[in-house]
């Protein structure tokens, strides 16, 4: 056997190990994104560092200054406080678009930060672009981990997949942005959708008054009913990517009573249908 015959059946072999993690009925960190039609989303708001692995099909992704197309095989990174358009395209044989995507935690970035231990300047493009095979020994380690239940040795795998990409000239990947308070909000939301939440708990809880805080999210460009909707969205698009679920279903745990009201402020934030994505 040539090395160049050796080294395609390895990458098969990771590709496969994917596709089986991704399909694993078992809790996880990470998100597993299926859909059985192209469609596109826009105004997709990225809070942290994420990892995608393209296992089924093609996506487009585009910002104001950078397009990306990416297909089976492909692993991206794409930086924190981005907002991005993307186009997801089912494989044609199999007719499944299949995606992994990890949000990287913080804490992870920071294990990274103290293994690299060396000045970060932010100098690469927001979203970077490589092969799973450029690394498939922390890949195969991480997949196996996940598998093995152990969490600890599966953070351990990514913290060097982010040490390898400061090796490859693109430590800026370590660049935690300061705290936002929209972003601060938006998790409390995004974790508890269906809460009936009201700005009086929202000052409570971060002890200002009612004037500050709308000049606080004001100067972050926001305002706290924009964060509430795109948190509840955000948390819609992720159940419909992730569940066979009714939309009735997907739009009461979002924290919409009506259907009809759930449909109109989704088309309206990502010029998509969520009945196309539910039809998996």
């Amino acid at each position: 056997m040539n090395i160049d015959s050796a080294g395609e059946i390895q990458a098969q072999h990771l590709h496969r190990s994917l596709v089986r993690l991704a399909l694993a009925d078992m809790a996880r960190d990470y998100l597993c994104i299926r859909a059985k039609n192209q469609h596109g989303l826009s105004n997709i708001q990225v809070n942290q560092l994420h990892m995608g692995i393209i296992l089924y099909g093609q996506q487009q992704i585009k910002l104001y200054s950078q397009q990306v197309n990416l297909s089976a095989g492909d692993l991206f990174i794409i930086k924190p406080d981005t907002v991005a358009d993307t186009v997801n395209i089912p494989d044609p044989e199999t007719g499944e678009y299949l995606t992994i995507l990890l949000p990287m935690c913080e804490e992870v970035i920071l294990a990274a930060q103290m293994i690299w231990a060396k000045p970060v300047t932010d100098k690469t493009d927001t979203i970077l672009h490589f092969s799973i095979n450029d690394f498939s020994p922390h890949l195969h380690e991480w997949q196996a981990a996940l598998f093995e239940q152990d969490l600890v040795k599966a953070r351990l795998c990514i913290a060097a997949i982010l040490v390898q990409l400061c090796q490859q000239q693109c430590s800026d990947v370590l660049i935690v942005p300061p705290p936002k308070l929209s972003q601060q909000i938006y998790q409390w939301v995004f974790e508890h959708p269906q809460h009936q939440w009201q700005s009086s708990e929202i000052e409570a809880r971060l002890g200002v008054s009612s004037a500050t805080l709308r000049r606080k999210l004001s100067q972050e460009h926001s305002s706290l009913r924009e964060i509430i909707t795109h948190a509840r969205l955000a948390y819609a698009l992720e159940l419909l990517y992730t569940n066979k679920l009714p939309m009735k279903t997907i739009a009461a745990r979002s924290g919409y009573q009506s259907v009809a009201t759930f449909r109109e402020r989704f088309i309206r934030r990502y010029e998509v249908d969520p009945a196309i994505l539910s039809l998996y």
